[in-house]
């Protein structure tokens, strides 16, 4: 079981095995006390992964643990850079500020889940300010769309109306038609001898038929009573329009909105920025004890070895380097 630790706990650092469990007991702890700063930050960012997916993301439970598995991979790499690049200044002062960033990050992000509660009181009388903004210009458009529609019900009303006057004066008209007849026309020709001609002629006959503006009057009333149940429904809206807002505005829970809620709430009280600064302070210890275990420790017999293996390859390669040379001249 140790020696399946010990395997685990340089995978996760970047220590050789090999050369750990033939070293000193300093360089098993050097390794242990990375292991467990490397396993604290990932644990940590694996659940500020899983619970930023989860709310923000809307991944379900198996793209949350997938997200969540892709940031302590980054995590856990990011450490392995440090733990096993030289005491250089360069790196620790890159790994200072991205351990300042990250920390920044994940308090907002965790603070966001702490303060949750708080942000959702914070929300809801920013939410009514948000729609007291939006109300009018919403209110104004519907009041614009049933002033249209009741225009468009006085000019139907008052064109049946008009039918209807017209009608109580005139309910019937008068209607011509012709009727053309054929009779024979008797004559008498030149001869003295009578003959039949065939002679047309139209009459015309008046009579009294309805009105026929009497039709318009069922078109009439059925547009007549559209409007008014579009007219209904603007008023409908107009009277429930401050409940759709609010639900259309409240039914996004985006990152950026929590955040403003956060920051406001944060500038406006004293003990929310107190609490928030000690998970920032926490967050950045934790971000850069890995930095600080770094370049505050004294080479091991592990570093030596590391150190003796680089100088007798590099010796290795320079002999090469030599005798290669030396037969080239030799075959010269």
């Amino acid at each position: 079981m140790k020696d399946f630790m010990l395997r685990f706990e340089c995978f996760l650092t970047g220590y050789n095995y090999e050369i750990i469990k033939n070293s000193c007991e300093a360089s098993r702890k050097a390794v242990k006390r990375f292991f467990s700063s490397v396993l604290i930050i990932s644990m940590l960012w694996g659940a500020i992964g899983y619970a930023f997916a989860r709310r923000y993301l809307k991944f379900d439970v198996s793209g949350a643990i997938v997200f969540s598995a892709i940031a302590i991979f980054c995590v856990v790499n990011i450490e392995r850079i440090i733990i096993l690049s030289g005491k250089k200044n360069v790196i620790r002062g890159f790994r200072i500020f991205l351990g300042i960033l990250m920390a920044l990050i994940g308090s907002l992000i965790t603070d966001q889940f702490i303060f949750r509660e708080d942000i959702e009181k914070k929300k809801i009388s920013m939410l009514q300010e948000e729609v007291n903004a939006i109300l009018p210009k919403k209110t104004l458009e519907l009041d614009n769309q049933i002033r249209h529609i009741d225009s468009a019900i006085l000019m139907k009303e008052a064109e049946r109306s008009a039918i209807i006057e017209e009608l109580s004066v005139r309910p019937l008209i008068k209607s011509t038609s012709a009727e053309k007849r054929h009779f024979a026309l008797r004559q008498n020709g030149s001869n003295g001898e009578a003959r039949d001609t065939l002679v047309a002629r139209t009459d015309y006959v008046l009579t009294d038929i309805p009105n026929p503006k009497a039709n318009l009057l069922p078109s009439l009333a059925d547009q007549i009573t559209l409007l008014r149940n579009q007219k209904a429904e603007k008023e409908n809206s107009k009277i429930n329009i401050r409940q759709e807002i609010e639900e259309e505005l409240s039914s996004k829970t985006g990152f950026l909105d929590e955040l403003n809620v956060l920051i406001a709430l944060l500038s406006s009280s004293r003990v929310a920025m107190a609490v928030w600064i000690f998970f920032l302070l926490f967050f950045i210890t934790i971000e850069l004890f890995v930095v600080m275990n770094k370049f505050g420790e004294e080479d091991t017999d592990y570093d030596a070895v590391i150190a003796y293996q680089k100088d007798v390859k590099i010796k290795s390669l320079q002999n090469l380097k030599e005798e290669s040379y030396q037969k080239t001249r030799i075959l010269n």
